[in-house]
Protein backbone atom coordinates (compact mmCIF):
# COMPACT_ATOMS: atom_id res chain seq x y z
CA UNK A 1 0.00 0.00 0.00
CA UNK A 2 2.14 2.81 -1.24
CA UNK A 3 4.80 1.72 1.18
CA UNK A 4 7.98 3.66 1.52
CA UNK A 5 10.79 1.92 -0.30
CA UNK A 6 11.45 -1.25 1.63
CA UNK A 7 14.88 -1.99 2.94
CA UNK A 8 16.39 -5.15 1.55
CA UNK A 9 16.06 -8.09 3.90
CA UNK A 10 19.36 -8.78 5.69
CA UNK A 11 21.41 -11.58 4.18
CA UNK A 12 21.07 -14.52 6.56
CA UNK A 13 22.63 -17.86 5.65
CA UNK A 14 22.16 -21.22 7.32
CA UNK A 15 25.92 -21.63 7.53
CA UNK A 16 26.49 -18.37 9.41
CA UNK A 17 23.43 -17.80 11.57
CA UNK A 18 24.21 -15.38 14.41
CA UNK A 19 23.75 -17.00 17.80
CA UNK A 20 21.73 -14.01 18.97
CA UNK A 21 19.29 -14.52 16.08
CA UNK A 22 18.91 -18.22 16.86
CA UNK A 23 18.13 -17.39 20.48
CA UNK A 24 15.56 -14.86 19.28
CA UNK A 25 13.91 -17.51 17.08
CA UNK A 26 13.70 -19.91 20.02
CA UNK A 27 12.11 -17.22 22.17
CA UNK A 28 9.59 -16.45 19.45
CA UNK A 29 8.70 -20.12 18.98
CA UNK A 30 8.13 -20.35 22.74
CA UNK A 31 5.93 -17.23 22.59
CA UNK A 32 3.77 -18.69 19.82
CA UNK A 33 3.60 -22.02 21.65
CA UNK A 34 2.19 -20.24 24.71
CA UNK A 35 -0.23 -18.24 22.55
CA UNK A 36 -1.55 -21.29 20.68
CA UNK A 37 -1.69 -23.31 23.90
CA UNK A 38 -3.85 -20.61 25.49
CA UNK A 39 -5.99 -19.92 22.41
CA UNK A 40 -7.01 -23.48 21.63
CA UNK A 41 -6.05 -25.82 24.49
CA UNK A 42 -6.71 -23.69 27.57
CA UNK A 43 -3.02 -24.13 28.51
CA UNK A 44 -3.30 -27.93 28.61
CA UNK A 45 0.29 -28.51 27.41
CA UNK A 46 3.52 -27.95 29.30
CA UNK A 47 6.11 -25.97 27.41
CA UNK A 48 8.74 -28.33 25.91
CA UNK A 49 12.39 -27.71 25.08
CA UNK A 50 12.70 -25.98 21.71
CA UNK A 51 15.43 -26.90 19.27
CA UNK A 52 16.48 -25.59 15.85
CA UNK A 53 17.23 -28.42 13.43
CA UNK A 54 19.45 -28.66 10.36
CA UNK A 55 17.23 -30.79 8.11
CA UNK A 56 15.84 -29.40 4.87
CA UNK A 57 13.31 -32.21 4.56
CA UNK A 58 12.05 -32.71 8.09
CA UNK A 59 10.74 -29.27 8.93
CA UNK A 60 9.46 -30.15 12.37
CA UNK A 61 9.40 -33.03 14.86
CA UNK A 62 8.31 -33.97 18.36
CA UNK A 63 10.52 -36.18 20.56
CA UNK A 64 8.36 -37.30 23.46
CA UNK A 65 11.13 -39.10 25.31
CA UNK A 66 13.26 -35.96 25.55
CA UNK A 67 10.31 -33.53 25.38
CA UNK A 68 11.98 -31.70 22.52
CA UNK A 69 10.07 -29.86 19.81
CA UNK A 70 12.26 -29.18 16.78
CA UNK A 71 11.74 -26.66 13.99
CA UNK A 72 14.11 -26.56 11.03
CA UNK A 73 16.28 -23.48 10.48
CA UNK A 74 15.78 -23.98 6.75
CA UNK A 75 12.01 -23.90 7.27
CA UNK A 76 12.22 -20.57 9.11
CA UNK A 77 14.33 -18.98 6.38
CA UNK A 78 12.48 -20.48 3.41
CA UNK A 79 8.79 -20.10 4.29
CA UNK A 80 6.55 -17.43 5.72
CA UNK A 81 6.17 -17.33 9.48
CA UNK A 82 2.55 -18.48 9.32
CA UNK A 83 3.76 -21.73 7.76
CA UNK A 84 6.30 -22.13 10.57
CA UNK A 85 3.55 -21.64 13.16
CA UNK A 86 1.42 -24.23 11.37
CA UNK A 87 4.32 -26.68 11.67
CA UNK A 88 4.58 -25.76 15.35
CA UNK A 89 0.88 -26.57 15.81
CA UNK A 90 1.37 -29.84 13.94
CA UNK A 91 4.05 -30.90 16.41
CA UNK A 92 1.97 -29.66 19.34
CA UNK A 93 -0.74 -32.05 18.14
CA UNK A 94 1.75 -34.94 18.47
CA UNK A 95 2.63 -33.68 21.95
CA UNK A 96 -1.07 -33.48 22.86
CA UNK A 97 -1.73 -37.06 21.76
CA UNK A 98 1.20 -38.35 23.78
CA UNK A 99 1.04 -36.24 26.93
CA UNK A 100 -2.65 -35.45 27.31
CA UNK A 101 -4.24 -38.54 25.78
CA UNK A 102 -1.51 -40.92 26.92
CA UNK A 103 -1.29 -42.53 23.49
CA UNK A 104 2.42 -42.47 22.78
CA UNK A 105 2.20 -45.72 20.83
CA UNK A 106 -0.79 -44.62 18.75
CA UNK A 107 -0.50 -44.32 14.99
CA UNK A 108 1.56 -41.16 14.30
CA UNK A 109 -1.14 -39.68 12.09
CA UNK A 110 -4.17 -41.64 13.23
CA UNK A 111 -7.63 -40.55 14.30
CA UNK A 112 -6.46 -39.15 17.65
CA UNK A 113 -3.84 -37.05 15.92
CA UNK A 114 -6.38 -35.68 13.44
CA UNK A 115 -8.68 -34.79 16.34
CA UNK A 116 -5.79 -32.96 18.02
CA UNK A 117 -5.09 -31.08 14.79
CA UNK A 118 -8.72 -29.99 14.72
CA UNK A 119 -8.36 -28.65 18.26
CA UNK A 120 -5.24 -26.75 17.23
CA UNK A 121 -6.75 -25.53 13.93
CA UNK A 122 -3.90 -26.95 11.86
CA UNK A 123 -3.76 -29.16 8.79
CA UNK A 124 -2.80 -32.77 9.61
CA UNK A 125 -1.37 -33.14 6.10
CA UNK A 126 2.37 -32.65 5.63
CA UNK A 127 2.79 -29.42 3.72
CA UNK A 128 4.72 -26.21 4.21
CA UNK A 129 2.84 -23.68 2.13
CA UNK A 130 -0.02 -22.02 4.00
CA UNK A 131 -0.26 -19.48 1.17
CA UNK A 132 -1.30 -22.05 -1.42
CA UNK A 133 -4.50 -20.18 -2.16
CA UNK A 134 -2.48 -17.09 -2.99
CA UNK A 135 -0.83 -18.91 -5.90
CA UNK A 136 -4.12 -19.73 -7.55
CA UNK A 137 -2.60 -21.57 -10.52
CA UNK A 138 -5.86 -23.50 -10.74
CA UNK A 139 -8.07 -20.46 -10.48
CA UNK A 140 -11.46 -21.32 -9.00
CA UNK A 141 -12.86 -18.22 -10.67
CA UNK A 142 -11.66 -19.41 -14.06
CA UNK A 143 -13.41 -22.74 -13.50
CA UNK A 144 -16.69 -21.26 -12.27
CA UNK A 145 -18.78 -20.03 -15.18
CA UNK A 146 -21.07 -18.19 -12.82
CA UNK A 147 -18.15 -15.94 -11.94
CA UNK A 148 -17.07 -15.54 -15.54
CA UNK A 149 -19.37 -12.58 -16.05
CA UNK A 150 -17.90 -10.88 -12.99
CA UNK A 151 -14.43 -11.28 -14.44
CA UNK A 152 -15.53 -9.74 -17.73
CA UNK A 153 -17.08 -6.78 -15.93
CA UNK A 154 -13.95 -6.19 -13.88
CA UNK A 155 -12.06 -6.01 -17.15
CA UNK A 156 -14.58 -3.51 -18.57
CA UNK A 157 -14.23 -1.39 -15.44
CA UNK A 158 -10.81 -0.44 -16.73
CA UNK A 159 -12.34 1.35 -19.69
CA UNK A 160 -11.15 4.93 -20.29
CA UNK A 161 -14.82 5.82 -20.74
CA UNK A 162 -15.79 6.94 -17.23
CA UNK A 163 -19.50 6.12 -17.62
CA UNK A 164 -18.78 2.66 -19.03
CA UNK A 165 -16.26 1.94 -16.28
CA UNK A 166 -18.62 3.02 -13.51
CA UNK A 167 -21.47 0.95 -14.96
CA UNK A 168 -19.25 -2.12 -15.22
CA UNK A 169 -18.13 -1.70 -11.64
CA UNK A 170 -21.73 -1.51 -10.40
CA UNK A 171 -22.70 -4.60 -12.37
CA UNK A 172 -19.70 -6.54 -11.11
CA UNK A 173 -20.73 -5.77 -7.53
CA UNK A 174 -24.33 -6.73 -8.36
CA UNK A 175 -23.41 -10.12 -9.83
CA UNK A 176 -20.98 -10.89 -7.03
CA UNK A 177 -23.72 -10.15 -4.51
CA UNK A 178 -26.27 -12.27 -6.39
CA UNK A 179 -23.72 -15.09 -6.64
CA UNK A 180 -23.29 -15.18 -2.86
CA UNK A 181 -27.00 -14.73 -2.16
CA UNK A 182 -27.76 -17.74 -4.34
CA UNK A 183 -25.50 -20.00 -2.29
CA UNK A 184 -26.89 -18.66 0.96
CA UNK A 185 -30.55 -19.07 -0.10
CA UNK A 186 -30.01 -22.64 -1.27
CA UNK A 187 -27.94 -23.51 1.81
CA UNK A 188 -25.38 -24.92 -0.61
CA UNK A 189 -22.40 -26.61 1.00
CA UNK A 190 -19.40 -24.30 0.82
CA UNK A 191 -15.73 -24.90 1.54
CA UNK A 192 -14.01 -22.24 3.62
CA UNK A 193 -10.35 -21.44 3.95
CA UNK A 194 -8.00 -18.60 4.76
CA UNK A 195 -5.12 -16.67 3.24
CA UNK A 196 -2.55 -14.15 4.45
CA UNK A 197 -1.96 -10.88 2.63
CA UNK A 198 0.86 -8.37 2.79
CA UNK A 199 3.96 -8.46 4.94
CA UNK A 200 4.51 -8.56 8.67
CA UNK A 201 4.12 -4.97 9.90
CA UNK A 202 5.14 -3.67 13.31
CA UNK A 203 2.40 -1.04 13.20
CA UNK A 204 -0.88 -1.16 11.31
CA UNK A 205 -1.82 2.24 9.93
CA UNK A 206 -5.35 3.63 9.62
CA UNK A 207 -5.49 3.13 5.85
CA UNK A 208 -4.61 -0.54 6.30
CA UNK A 209 -7.47 -0.99 8.74
CA UNK A 210 -9.80 0.74 6.28
CA UNK A 211 -8.69 -1.56 3.46
CA UNK A 212 -9.27 -4.67 5.56
CA UNK A 213 -12.71 -3.30 6.43
CA UNK A 214 -13.48 -2.74 2.73
CA UNK A 215 -12.65 -6.35 1.96
CA UNK A 216 -14.83 -7.57 4.82
CA UNK A 217 -17.78 -5.29 4.15
CA UNK A 218 -17.99 -5.55 0.35
CA UNK A 219 -16.18 -8.70 -0.79
CA UNK A 220 -17.71 -11.46 1.36
CA UNK A 221 -14.72 -12.36 3.53
CA UNK A 222 -13.87 -12.00 7.22
CA UNK A 223 -10.69 -10.11 8.11
CA UNK A 224 -8.44 -10.07 11.16
CA UNK A 225 -4.92 -8.84 11.89
CA UNK A 226 -3.02 -11.80 13.36
CA UNK A 227 0.31 -12.01 15.17
CA UNK A 228 3.25 -12.53 12.86
CA UNK A 229 7.05 -12.26 12.86
CA UNK A 230 9.94 -11.34 10.56
CA UNK A 231 12.66 -13.86 11.49
CA UNK A 232 15.40 -12.23 9.42
CA UNK A 233 14.99 -8.96 11.29
CA UNK A 234 13.76 -10.40 14.58
CA UNK A 235 10.76 -8.08 14.39
CA UNK A 236 7.31 -9.12 15.67
CA UNK A 237 4.25 -7.61 14.05
CA UNK A 238 0.88 -8.39 12.52
CA UNK A 239 -0.39 -9.64 9.19
CA UNK A 240 -3.81 -9.59 7.53
CA UNK A 241 -5.71 -12.87 7.46
CA UNK A 242 -8.85 -13.30 5.33
CA UNK A 243 -11.35 -16.13 5.74
CA UNK A 244 -13.94 -17.12 3.16
CA UNK A 245 -14.76 -19.40 0.25
CA UNK A 246 -12.05 -19.98 -2.32
CA UNK A 247 -13.97 -17.95 -4.89
CA UNK A 248 -14.39 -14.95 -2.61
CA UNK A 249 -10.83 -15.20 -1.30
CA UNK A 250 -9.51 -15.12 -4.84
CA UNK A 251 -11.43 -11.98 -5.72
CA UNK A 252 -10.64 -10.29 -2.40
CA UNK A 253 -6.93 -11.02 -2.78
CA UNK A 254 -6.91 -9.37 -6.19
CA UNK A 255 -8.73 -6.35 -4.82
CA UNK A 256 -6.09 -6.09 -2.09
CA UNK A 257 -3.16 -6.48 -4.50
CA UNK A 258 -4.34 -3.93 -6.99
CA UNK A 259 -5.48 -1.39 -4.41
CA UNK A 260 -2.07 -1.51 -2.76
CA UNK A 261 -0.40 -1.28 -6.15
CA UNK A 262 -2.39 1.75 -7.26
CA UNK A 263 -2.15 3.78 -4.06
CA UNK A 264 1.54 4.59 -4.54
CA UNK A 265 1.18 6.23 -7.98
CA UNK A 266 -1.92 8.11 -6.81
CA UNK A 267 -0.02 9.51 -3.83
CA UNK A 268 2.90 10.54 -6.05
CA UNK A 269 0.52 12.24 -8.49
CA UNK A 270 -1.20 14.07 -5.64
CA UNK A 271 2.12 15.14 -4.13
CA UNK A 272 3.36 16.48 -7.45
CA UNK A 273 0.08 18.27 -8.15
CA UNK A 274 -0.15 20.12 -4.84
CA UNK A 275 1.21 23.64 -4.79
CA UNK A 276 3.10 23.39 -1.52
CA UNK A 277 6.53 21.81 -1.53
CA UNK A 278 6.82 21.78 2.23
CA UNK A 279 7.11 18.32 3.66
CA UNK A 280 4.48 17.91 6.36
CA UNK A 281 4.80 15.03 8.79
CA UNK A 282 2.01 12.50 8.34
CA UNK A 283 0.69 13.94 5.06
CA UNK A 284 1.16 10.67 3.19
CA UNK A 285 -0.70 8.66 5.85
CA UNK A 286 -3.54 11.16 5.87
CA UNK A 287 -3.88 11.06 2.10
CA UNK A 288 -3.90 7.25 2.05
CA UNK A 289 -6.49 7.10 4.83
CA UNK A 290 -8.66 9.53 2.89
CA UNK A 291 -8.14 7.61 -0.35
CA UNK A 292 -9.43 4.39 1.18
CA UNK A 293 -12.29 6.16 2.93
CA UNK A 294 -13.33 7.66 -0.40
CA UNK A 295 -13.35 4.22 -2.02
CA UNK A 296 -15.32 2.85 0.93
CA UNK A 297 -17.91 5.60 0.55
CA UNK A 298 -18.27 4.82 -3.14
CA UNK A 299 -18.78 1.11 -2.47
CA UNK A 300 -21.29 1.94 0.26
CA UNK A 301 -23.33 4.03 -2.18
CA UNK A 302 -23.34 1.14 -4.63
CA UNK A 303 -24.48 -1.18 -1.86
CA UNK A 304 -27.34 1.17 -0.95
CA UNK A 305 -28.39 1.38 -4.60
CA UNK A 306 -28.49 -2.41 -4.94
CA UNK A 307 -30.61 -2.69 -1.82
CA UNK A 308 -32.98 0.10 -2.82
CA UNK A 309 -33.39 -0.59 -6.54
CA UNK A 310 -32.73 -4.32 -6.82
CA UNK A 311 -33.83 -5.56 -3.41
CA UNK A 312 -30.48 -7.33 -3.02
CA UNK A 313 -29.70 -7.34 0.69
CA UNK A 314 -26.79 -9.25 2.18
CA UNK A 315 -27.31 -10.19 5.82
CA UNK A 316 -24.11 -12.19 6.17
CA UNK A 317 -22.88 -15.77 5.91
CA UNK A 318 -23.57 -17.51 9.21
CA UNK A 319 -21.42 -20.50 8.25
CA UNK A 320 -18.47 -18.24 7.50
CA UNK A 321 -18.95 -16.56 10.87
CA UNK A 322 -18.88 -19.97 12.55
CA UNK A 323 -15.71 -20.93 10.67
CA UNK A 324 -14.04 -17.62 11.56
CA UNK A 325 -14.88 -18.03 15.23
CA UNK A 326 -13.57 -21.59 15.10
CA UNK A 327 -10.23 -20.19 13.94
CA UNK A 328 -10.34 -17.26 16.37
CA UNK A 329 -12.10 -18.38 19.57
CA UNK A 330 -10.67 -15.66 21.80
CA UNK A 331 -11.25 -12.36 20.04
CA UNK A 332 -11.27 -8.92 21.55
CA UNK A 333 -11.89 -5.64 19.75
CA UNK A 334 -9.18 -3.02 19.50
CA UNK A 335 -9.18 0.47 18.08
CA UNK A 336 -6.49 2.80 16.82
CA UNK A 337 -6.14 6.51 17.26
CA UNK A 338 -5.78 7.14 13.52
CA UNK A 339 -4.23 10.36 12.28
CA UNK A 340 -5.18 14.00 12.51
CA UNK A 341 -7.28 15.24 9.59
CA UNK A 342 -5.86 17.65 7.06
CA UNK A 343 -6.30 18.87 3.51
CA UNK A 344 -4.42 15.77 2.36
CA UNK A 345 -7.08 13.55 3.91
CA UNK A 346 -9.85 15.45 2.13
CA UNK A 347 -7.97 15.19 -1.16
CA UNK A 348 -7.59 11.45 -0.61
CA UNK A 349 -11.34 11.06 -0.02
CA UNK A 350 -12.02 12.96 -3.24
CA UNK A 351 -9.65 10.75 -5.25
CA UNK A 352 -10.98 7.59 -3.62
CA UNK A 353 -14.52 8.41 -4.76
CA UNK A 354 -13.25 8.45 -8.35
CA UNK A 355 -11.65 5.01 -8.22
CA UNK A 356 -13.00 2.18 -10.35
CA UNK A 357 -12.20 -1.45 -9.68
CA UNK A 358 -10.94 -2.98 -12.86
CA UNK A 359 -9.52 -6.18 -14.25
CA UNK A 360 -7.66 -8.41 -11.89
CA UNK A 361 -9.13 -11.91 -11.87
CA UNK A 362 -7.08 -14.39 -13.85
CA UNK A 363 -5.57 -17.82 -13.50
CA UNK A 364 -2.50 -16.51 -11.71
CA UNK A 365 -2.31 -13.97 -8.95
CA UNK A 366 -0.19 -10.89 -9.43
CA UNK A 367 1.41 -9.28 -6.42
CA UNK A 368 1.04 -5.73 -7.66
CA UNK A 369 -0.95 -3.93 -10.29
CA UNK A 370 -3.52 -1.26 -10.88
CA UNK A 371 -6.91 -2.52 -9.85
CA UNK A 372 -7.86 1.07 -9.23
CA UNK A 373 -7.86 3.81 -11.81
CA UNK A 374 -7.63 7.23 -10.25
CA UNK A 375 -7.93 10.76 -11.53
CA UNK A 376 -5.29 11.44 -14.15
CA UNK A 377 -4.25 8.21 -14.50
CA UNK A 378 6.28 -29.12 2.19
CA UNK A 379 6.23 -29.45 5.46
CA UNK A 380 7.43 -33.04 6.23
CA UNK A 381 6.53 -33.33 9.87
CA UNK A 382 6.58 -36.29 12.17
Amino acid sequence: MAEKRKRAEPAVSLEQLPEALERAWLRRLAWHFDHVNYQYLDCALKRPVFLLGDSKKKLGSWDGNRRVLMISRHHILSHDWESVVDTLRHEMAHQYVQERLGLGAAAPHGREFKDACDLLRCDPAAKADTAALRKLEDSVVEKDRRLGRIKELLALAGSPNEHEAATAMRLARKYLLKYNLEFEDLATERDYGFIYLGDCAARIQEYQYVLSNILQEYFFVQAIWTYSYNPRRDKPGKRLQLCGTKQNLEIASYVYDYVTGAAGPLWEAHKNATATKKKVRGTRLQYLAGLLQGLKQKLERQKDTLEREQGLIWVGDSRLSEYWRHLNPRIRSVSGSGVARSRGYADGVRDGRKLNIRRGVSGKARKRGGLLDGPGSSRQAD
